[in-house]
C-alpha cells in the first residue's frame, strides 16, 4: 500500500466504503478518474512504490533485529518519561498520545522516519526499473507506471528482521495502521473483523490496488500485528491470539513505568515477506508481467522464485493465525484480483 501522509478529508472519503463491493467498483473504475482522484487528494504529499521482496533476493542481508529494537526502545522510554512530565493518573491517552508523536508512519512519527529510512541497516533498494513492476504501465499502476519513474521514487527499500525478509514499509503499516485497528478492536469494542476490514479498504482502494497495481498481504499482516503490539503496551486486554506478551509500560503510584524492552521478535513473521506471503495484482497482464520478471531473475540467480518461495514458512504462519489467516494470509500465490471469483474475506467472525 502507499506509505503516504493522508488529509483527513480524503480519509474520511476513502474509510466510508464496503470491502466486498470495493473489489468489483475497483475493476469499473476509469483509469483518468483514478488518477484525477488521487491527484487531488494528495497533491503535495509524498508517497512510495511497493515493496520488491525477489531481485536481489540471492544477496544475503545481515540481520538488523538489533538495531530496530535498541532504537524502539529509546522512543519508548522517552514517551513515558514525556507523559510522566503532566498529572495523569496512569490514563491510557496519556500514554498513547505521547507514543505517537514516535510511533507512528514516518510522516508522523520520528521513530516511524528511523525505521522506514533504515540507517546503518543492511539492506536492498532499487528503482521501478530494476524491480519486478518495471513493466507496469502507467494506465495500470500510476504510482509505479508514472509517479515512480517521473519523481524516480524508488521502491520501498527490503530488510532483514528476524530472519525475516521485509519492505519498511511494514513499519509504518504496523505502528499507523496497527494503531486504528487498535482503537477500533480493544478501545471502542467492534468486532475483530471491522478492525480487519480497515486494511482491506486500504489495500482495495485508492491507498492501495487502484494505485499501485498490488494488493499486499503482508501490508495486512503488519497492520494486523501492530494491533497486536498496541494492546501489548499496557495489556489490559487479552491478546487475540492469546500470546500476552505485555505490559511493555505499567502504572506506579501514579505514574508509568517501562516494564519490559520491545523486541520487533515479538511480531515480525513471514506473513511480512512478501515473497511467501504472496501478492495480488490488478490484471492478468500485471500478473503475467511480474512472473516474467521472475523468470527471467530466475535464470540470473540460478534459484526458484515462485510465490511462495518458502512453502513451509507459509504454512507456519497460516497456522499460527488461525482463525484470522483467511483475512491476512494469501496461500494462493501471486493471483490477478480480475480473476478472482471464490477467494472469501473477513470470516472472523468476531
Amino acid at each position: 500500500m502507499i506509505s503516504i501522509f493522508i488529509p483527513k478529508i480524503c480519509k474520511k472519503i476513502l474509510e466510508k466504503r464496503d470491502p466486498k463491493k470495493e473489489k468489483l467498483k475497483m475493476m469499473k473504475t476509469k483509469k483518468w478518474k483514478t488518477a484525477i482522484l488521487f491527484v487531488s487528494c494528495f497533491t503535495g504529499s509524498l508517497f512510495a512504490a511497493e515493496v520488491d521482496s525477489f531481485t536481489y533476493r540471492n544477496i544475503p542481508l545481515q540481520d538488523s533485529l538489533e538495531l530496530a529494537n535498541t532504537k524502539t526502545n529509546e522512543y519508548l522510554s522517552l514517551a513515558v518519561k514525556e507523559a510522566n512530565e503532566r498529572e495523569h493518573h496512569c490514563e491510557e491517552k496519556v500514554l498513547y498520545k505521547r507514543m505517537r508523536k514516535y510511533f507512528n508512519n514516518q510522516y508522523q512519527g520520528e521513530l516511524g522516519e528511523y525505521l522506514v529510512k533504515a540507517p546503518g541497516f543492511d539492506k536492498h533498494t532499487m528503482t521501478i526499473e530494476e524491480s519486478i513492476y518495471a513493466d507496469f504501465k502507467w494506465y495500470q499502476s500510476v504510482v509505479q507506471g508514472f509517479f515512480g519513474r517521473v519523481f524516480e521514487d524508488p521502491t520501498a527499500a527490503t530488510i532483514k528482521i528476524n530472519g525475516v525478509m521485509m519492505g519498511t514499509d511494514k513499519f509504518e503499516h504496523f505502528l499507523g495502521s496497527g494503531f486504528r485497528y487498535f482503537e477500533s478492536h480493544h478501545v471502542k469494542g467492534q468486532a475483530l473483523k471491522e478492525a480487519l476490514a480497515i486494511g482491506e479498504r486500504a489495500e482495495t482502494g485508492v491507498l492501495g490496488a487502484i494505485t499501485t497495481g498490488v494488493m499486499s498481504y503482508g501490508d495486512l499482516a503488519a497492520n494486523f500485528n501492530g494491533m497486536r503490539f498496541w494492546n501489548h503496551v499496557l495489556q489490559k486486554r487479552d491478546d487475540v491470539l492469546g500470546e500476552n506478551i505485555g505490559p511493555y509500560v505499567s502504572c506506579d503510584q501514579g505514574r508509568f513505568k517501562v516494564e519490559k524492552e520491545i523486541s520487533w521478535a515479538s511480531y515480525v513473521d513471514h506473513s511480512f515477506d512478501e515473497s511467501v506471503n504472496c501478492s495480488a495484482f490488478t490484471s492478468e497482464k500485471m500478473l503475467l508481467s511480474v512472473k516474467e520478471r521472475l523468470r527471467t531473475l530466475e535464470a540470473e540467480y540460478d534459484m526458484s522464485l515462485e510465490c511462495p518461495v518458502l512453502p513451509n514458512a507459509l504454512q507456519n504462519v497460516k497456522e499460527k493465525y488461525q482463525k484470522v489467516a483467511p483475512s491476512i494470509i494469501n496461500d494462493q500465490g501471486h493471483y490477478s484480483l480480475r480473476g478472482e471469483s471464490e477467494k472469501s474475506w473477513l470470516k472472523v467472525s468476531k
